[in-house]
């Protein structure tokens, strides 16, 4: 058993098309990923460019069996982190202003690399288009619309993810109210990878318990699916309602983080 050294673009066949890799990685120039097999499991770790919270390094696994990490996947995590190469790799990738680290929550403690989270969150995806109830109410929001939707975050939501026309692609939808209130919202855009993934999902204090953040989420979804196939979310973990909806709406659990400063 050895430490490979993999392209990142090769990197989604080298681990048979794992839906998280597929999401999550992307070419980061100079830098290739780390994986090592260890019989039916494999692991790997790699530079995730985000968005909104840089560059971070992103450890993940998987034995074939269909469980979130079970303990063969955490020993190859193990394999990884200790090996020859993995100490210079990290060194190289601090060097390119990585300083923060996801892993896999049932192996938090690998290598010492995360002394303390301060994120702990899920990675969800799914390939089927919910059903359109009639009268959705939602309305595709445009540039005009960008104060509306900063105060809606700003006001209600003010840890996500979801910036307001900040990058091509994304498609943001809304409901009003007969006033023109801006009552929930939601985006879907493309990840660096190119993957669909939803943010900014938020309604209105007021206006909650009335399902309006099914409906646009929901709403989102359909379209990725219909234009991509499929779609991702990330929610924190202590939002047990957000996860109820999402399970319900076709959503799968594909991996549970831990994330936090380099160690």
């Amino acid at each position: 058993m050895s430490t490979e050294r993999i392209p990142l673009p090769d990197l989604v066949a080298w681990t048979g098309g794992d839906r998280v890799v597929l999401a999550e990685s992307t070419p980061l120039p100079g830098s290739d990923a780390l994986g090592v097999r260890r019989g039916a499991a494999w692991a790997v770790a790699f530079a995730r460019p985000t968005y909104t919270h840089g560059t971070n390094l992103m450890l993940h696994g998987d034995d074939g069996s269909g469980r979130l990490v079970p303990p063969a996947v955490v020993a190859a995590l193990e394999d990884l982190v200790s090996s020859a190469p993995f100490a210079g790799w990290v060194a190289d990738l601090r060097t390119k202003g990585v300083d923060s680290v996801s892993l896999p929550r049932t192996a938090a403690h690998v290598g010492g690399l995360l002394p303390q989270a301060h994120g702990l969150w899920e990675w969800m995806w799914t390939t089927r288009a919910p059903a359109a109830p009639a009268g959705d109410g939602t309305v595709e929001l445009v540039e005009e619309d960008r104060a509306d939707l900063q105060a809606l975050l700003d006001a209600h939501n003010p840890g996500t993810d979801g910036q307001p026309f900040a990058r091509p692609g994304q498609r943001w939808v809304g409901i009003r109210d007969g006033e023109g209130s801006l009552l929930a919202a939601g985006c879907c855009e493309p990840e660096r990878s190119g993957t669909p993934v939803l943010s900014g999902i938020t309604v209105a204090p007021t206006a909650r318990g009335r399902g309006l953040g099914r409906v646009v989420t929901a709403e989102l979804t359909r379209g990725a699916v219909d234009s991509h196939g499929w779609c991702t979310l990330g929610m924190y973990s202590v939002n047990d309602t957000a996860r109820r909806l999402y399970h319900s709406l076709g959503y799968e659990t594909g991996a549970v983080w831990s994330s936090g400063a380099l160690g």
